[in-house]
C-alpha cells in the first residue's frame, strides 16, 4: 500500500537534530517468530513494547542470508555486489566503504559496538568508524572459529558497563548491539529452555528479548527520545523450501527479517506492508539525524517508502560447493528467484510462498537482469581461514568457500536436501571418524560431481588419512583452479610440516596477498623468518602483526623469544605477561615467561612458571630438565631430585636426565653431610 509521508516529515523537523541511535541486530531471527508479527509461542515483551511505540515493517528483506554481507549492507546502504562482501568468511569490507559509524563519528556522535560472535569480529571490516568495538571472544585470533560466541546476557552486560562512561558528556550516541543467540545450535539457558519444550529456537528468542529489555531501559533513561532500530541480519530456513538453516536459498524464512523502528514522529505509521530493504536503514538514520546523504547510497528513506524492489543474493552454493549462485528481487506481487533456473513465488499476505507460480517468467528475468546490471560491482580483499577454522566452519552450517570459485549450473534448490551432508562430513572429519566421513563424501561425489566444495572435502579427508603427498596435490589443484588465501594457508602448513620453511614462507605470503589482514598468514611469516634464521626480519614482521592484532599472543611469544635472544629480558617479560593473560594454560607462554624471569633474577617466580607448565604437560622432558637445572643452581637440591627421580624410568635413554639426576643426588648428599 502507498502512504503519504509528508505529515510525518513535517513532524520530524521538530525532533532533536542530534538524536542518539541504538541499532540492534538479532542474528538468525525470523520475523514470523516474534510477537509483533503475530507469533505467540516465544515471549517477546521488549519487542512488543517497541512495536507499540514505533513502526513495524511487515515485509522487510535482507540483501543476503548471511551475517557479514548483511551487516555490511546495513552499515553502507549498499547491496553486496556494490560493497563487495558476498559471503561469510571469504571477504572483508573494504576501507573505501563509507559506513554509518564513520558518518556519525565525523559529525560528533560517540560510536560503540558490542558484538557476540566470530562473524562480527573486527577482522571482517565491520568496525570501521566505531570508537569502541567490543568483540572479545575467549580464544586467540588464530584459534577462533564459527562456533565462538557470547550469549546475550554477556553482551548486554558489557554494553551497560561501557556506555555510561562514553555517554557522560552528553554527546549523541550511535550504538550497535549484535545478539547471536538464535543461531544454530539452539541451546537457550534456563528458564527459557524449560519454558519452550521442544522449541529451543523460540527459547533463544525469548532469552535474547529479556536481555534486550535491560539495554532498552538504560537507553531510554540515558537518551530520552532516542531512535531505536531492531532488525535481524537474516532469518532461519526451518524447512522453508527444504532449507534447515540459511545461506543457500532466498525464501522468506531466510531473507524476510523483522524491522521495527521507534523514532519521534514515526508512531503514526503503525504497520507498513510495502516491501523494504536493509539498504533503506542507512539513509533513514542519516535523515533522522539531520546529516546529508552521501553519494553511493542505494536505498531510500523508509519514511518515503524505501526500496521499490528489494534485492537479495546467496552465493554460498557457488563459493562453497560450485553450484549456481542465487539472485532474487521481491515486490508487492511476490519474489522472482533465479539460480540454475528461474521461478516466481507469489505473495500471500505478508509472506511470499515457497511454491512457484506456473507460467512464463521472461519479464521477471529481465527485471532481475536490469537490477543487477544497475549495481556497481566492487572488488574487495579476501578473508582467510586456517585448516582448523575451515573444519569448524560447519559448526554453524557454513561451508567456507573460495571467492574466485566459478559459478556452476546445478541449482541449490535441486540439491538442498543433500547439502547438509557436507556439514555432516566435516563434523565426522573433525571427530576423526574417517570411514564415516568417506562414505558421506562418496555419496556427495555422486550427487554433486565435479563441485568445488566436494573436492575440498576429499582433499581434507586425504590429509586426515595421512596421505600427505596426495593431499598436497589435491590442495594445489584446487588453488590453481581458484586461488584463495584459505587454500594458500593449507599449502603453507604442508610445507611447514615438511620443514620446507622457504616454501611455507611463499605460501604464507600468497595468503597475505589475498587477505592483508590474515592473522594466520602474519603468524606464519614470523615463524618462517625465525626458522630461516632471519631474526631481524622476524622482529619487524612480528611488530607489524602486533600493530594489527595487539592480542595476538602467539606472535607476542615469538617476539619475546627474539628479545630473549638479544638479552632484552624486560621487553620479553612484557610480551610473555600479556600472552599469559590471553592463554594462561599455555605451556609455551609459561616457558617463555619463566625464561624471562630467570634472566631478570626472579628465580622463584621462574621456577613457579615451569612447575605450572609441567602440571599441564608432565612428560615435557626439556622443561623438566630446565626446572631441575634451575633448582640445582639455587641450591634447592631435594626439589631437583624430586623433579627428576620418577622420570628416570620413563626416559631411560636420556643421558642428560641421568647426568642431571646424579648431580642433584650428589648435591643433596653433600648438603645433608655438610648440615
Amino acid at each position: 500500500m502507498f502512504l503519504s509521508f509528508a505529515p510525518l516529515l513535517a513532524l520530524m523537523a521538530c525532533a532533536d537534530p542530534r538524536p542518539s541511535i541504538l541499532l540492534v541486530t538479532l542474528d538468525t531471527t525470523r520475523a514470523d517468530r516474534l510477537g509483533p508479527y503475530g507469533y505467540m509461542l516465544a515471549q517477546t515483551p521488549t519487542l512488543d513494547a517497541l512495536a507499540a511505540q514505533g513502526v513495524v515493517y511487515t515485509r522487510a528483506y535482507a540483501t543476503c542470508p548471511l551475517t557479514i554481507p548483511s551487516h555490511a549492507s546495513l552499515f553502507t546502504g549498499r547491496t553486496p555486489p556494490s560493497h563487495g562482501v558476498r559471503d561469510n568468511g571469504d571477504y572483508v569490507l573494504p576501507e573505501t566503504a563509507i559506513t554509518l559509524a564513520e558518518r556519525f563519528a565525523e559529525a560528533g556522535w560517540r560510536t560503540a559496538a558490542f558484538t557476540a560472535a566470530f562473524p562480527t569480529q573486527a577482522r571482517w571490516g565491520l568496525n570501521q568508524g566505531f570508537e569502541r568495538y567490543h568483540d572479545p571472544l575467549r580464544r586467540l585470533p588464530t584459534q577462533l572459529d564459527w562456533s565462538d560466541q557470547r550469549a546475550a546476557d554477556e553482551v548486554i552486560t558489557d554494553a551497560l558497563a561501557t556506555l555510561p562512561g562514553l555517554a557522560k558528556d552528553g554527546e549523541p550516541l550511535f550504538v550497535w548491539v549484535h545478539l547471536f543467540d538464535a543461531h544454530w545450535p539452539y541451546e537457550p539457558p534456563e528458564p527459557a529452555l524449560s519454558a519452550h519444550p521442544g522449541r529451543p529456537y523460540d527459547g533463544e528468542i525469548t532469552f535474547a528479548d529479556a536481555e534486550l529489555g535491560r539495554l532498552i531501559a538504560w537507553f531510554d533513561e540515558a537518551r530520552p527520545g532516542g531512535v531505536v532500530v531492531i532488525t535481524a541480519d537474516h532469518g532461519e530456513g526451518l524447512g522453508d523450501g527444504g532449507e534447515r538453516t540459511h545461506g543457500f536459498l532466498l525464501h522468506d524464512g531466510t531473507v524476510r527479517v523483522p524491522l521495527i523502528v521507534r523514532a519521534p514522529g514515526l508512531t503514526a505509521l503503525g504497520r507498513v506492508d510495502d516491501p523494504v530493504s536493509h539498504i533503506d536503514v542507512a539513509p533513514t538514520l542519516l535523515n533522522l539525524a539531520g546529516l546529508p546523504l552521501h553519494d553511493g547510497l542505494q536505498g531510500a528513506d523508509l519514511r518515503e517508502g524505501g526500496s521499490e524492489r528489494p534485492y537479495s543474493e546467496a552465493l554460498t552454493g557457488q563459493l562453497g560447493l560450485g553450484l549456481a549462485p542465487m539472485f532474487a528481487y521481491t515486490d508487492e506481487a511476490g519474489r522472482y528467484m533465479e539460480g540454475g533456473w528461474g521461478a516466481f513465488y507469489p505473495a500471500e499476505g505478508e509472506r511470499v510462498s515457497t511454491s512457484a507460480r506456473a507460467g512464463d517468467t521472461t519479464a521477471e528475468a529481465a527485471t532481475l537482469a536490469a537490477i543487477r546490471a544497475g549495481m556497481e560491482a566492487v572488488a574487495t580483499a579476501e578473508a582467510s581461514l586456517s585448516a582448523e577454522e575451515l573444519l569448524q566452519l560447519s559448526a554453524l552450517g557454513y561451508l567456507g568457500g573460495d571467492a574466485d570459485a566459478p559459478a556452476g549450473v546445478v541449482d541449490p534448490r535441486d540439491v538442498i536436501g543433500v547439502i547438509p551432508l557436507t556439514w555432516e562430513a566435516r563434523r565426522r572429519l573433525g571427530q576423526g571418524q574417517l570411514n564415516q566421513a568417506e562414505a558421506l563424501i562418496v555419496r556427495l561425489e555422486a550427487e554433486m560431481p565435479g563441485t568445488y566444495g566436494v573436492a575440498l572435502l576429499r582433499a581434507q579427508l586425504t590429509r586426515a588419512q595421512g596421505k600427505v603427498g596426495e593431499a598436497a596435490a589435491r590442495y594445489t589443484d584446487l588453488y590453481l583452479q581458484a586461488p584463495s588465501s584459505t587454500l594458500a594457508l593449507q599449502l603453507a602448513d604442508f610445507h611447514a610440516a615438511w620443514g620446507d620453511w622457504r616454501g611455507a614462507e611463499g605460501w604464507y605470503q600468497s595468503a597475505l596477498d589475498h587477505q592483508p589482514m590474515s592473522p594466520e598468514a602474519l603468524r606464519g611469516l614470523v615463524e618462517s623468518a625465525l626458522k630461516l634464521g632471519e631474526p631481524e626480519r622476524a622482529e619487524e614482521l612480528a611488530l607489524d602483526a602486533l600493530a594489527l592484532y595487539p592480542d595476538h599472543a602467539e606472535v607476542g611469544l615469538m617476539l619475546a623469544a627474539l628479545y630473549l635472544r638479544d638479552g632484552r629480558a624486560e621487553e620479553a617479560l612484557a610480551e610473555s605477561s600479556r600472552a599469559l593473560v590471553l592463554m594462561p594454560r599455555s605451556v609455551w607462554a609459561l616457558s617463555i615467561d619463566a625464561e624471562a624471569r630467570w634472566a631478570l633474577g626472579q628465580a622463584d617466580l621462574s621456577i613457579e612458571r615451569l612447575q605450572d607448565a609441567l602440571l599441564i604437560d608432565r612428560l615435557n622432558l626439556p622443561l623438566r630438565l630446565r626446572l631441575a637445572a634451575q633448582l640445582l643452581e639455587i641450591g634447592r637440591n631435594a626439589e631437583a631430585v624430586r623433579a627428576l627421580g620418577p622420570y628416570a624410568a620413563i626416559f631411560p635413554e636420556s643421558e642428560e636426565l641421568g647426568a642431571l639426576l646424579a648431580a642433584a643426588q650428589r648435591a643433596l648428599v653433600g648438603e645433608v653431610q655438610g648440615g
